[in-house]
């Protein structure tokens, strides 16, 4: 039976049986891992405080070869990220960036897609959590191949800084004018765009990782950049993402879009 190490995120928990716990992890160097921590919900030293969501953990698991379910034997603690559980809107984002996770990576090692949630939950604890929930969609898209066409009209290349009105269209995975899309025999589900939101957008994508924490959405921009992932994101995987309602209509009641 292999032994594996590797660090790792908790993007979902629910007990099992008596006192068993099943936990979804993304890893750094195996992608996603569904495994089993048998004992854990008795347990007073090996996994106490350490098996909660959002935390970060280094940990050891062995391979089952009667299932894919793994059998995690050690976890270490590296990032508690407390703020997520007790501050709800950081609570729902990070929820959200969960369970886009879930139905989006693989049990493929990504570095990338790793950096980035390790990234997203640390600045939702500590920064903007919307910002931040908006900038790891951005680049989540990008690194499974979704790279969005904003500078210009996907159809007749008209620049988008030329001003006039653009809508995103899914089909696309990018903007369109409206004079092309007159002339579409089938309207497609269209998203409208104010041209500060692009911009916006086109700005988030174009610096540098390490100023991504200072970056920050204008109220216009979050309503219609929130809207555009949410619509997409459905399009792409054709099932509704639930942390998604609970998101919104928490920024109803607090009147945030």
């Amino acid at each position: 039976m292999a032994i594996h190490e590797s660090e790792a995120i908790v993007l979902k928990i629910f007990d099992y049986g008596e006192s068993d716990k099943i936990i979804t992890f993304l890893t750094e160097d195996f992608g996603k891992i569904i495994a089993i921590a048998k004992g854990a919900k008795r347990s007073k030293i090996r996994f106490v405080r350490k098996l909660e969501l959002f935390t970060k953990l280094h940990i050891r698991f062995a391979d089952n070869k009667h299932s894919d379910l793994v059998r995690i034997d050690e976890a270490e603690l590296l990032a508690p990220f407390p703020t997520l559980s007790h501050d709800y809107e950081r609570f729902l984002c990070a929820n959200l960036v969960c369970e886009l996770l879930i139905n989006w990576a693989t049990g493929d090692k990504d570095r990338n897609l790793y950096n980035l949630a390790a990234w997203t939950l640390t600045n939702i604890a500590l920064h903007n959590p919307l910002s931040s929930l908006l900038l790891f969609q951005l680049h989540l898209l990008t690194i499974l191949g979704f790279h969005l066409h904003l500078s210009s009209c996907t159809m007749c290349d008209t620049p988008m800084q030329q001003g006039g009105t653009f809508l995103f269209i899914a089909e696309s995975n990018g903007i369109i004018c409206r004079k092309c899309l007159a002339k579409q025999r089938e309207k497609p589900h269209v998203i409208p765009l104010s041209i500060g939101s692009l911009k916006l957008l086109e700005k988030a994508r174009e610096i540098d990782p390490d100023k991504w924490s200072r970056f920050h959405f204008s109220k216009q921009s979050l309503k219609e950049v929130s809207f555009l992932f949410k619509f997409h994101n459905h399009y792409l995987l054709q099932r509704d993402i639930i942390s998604w309602r609970h998101l919104e209509d928490h920024l109803r009641e607090i009147s945030k879009i």
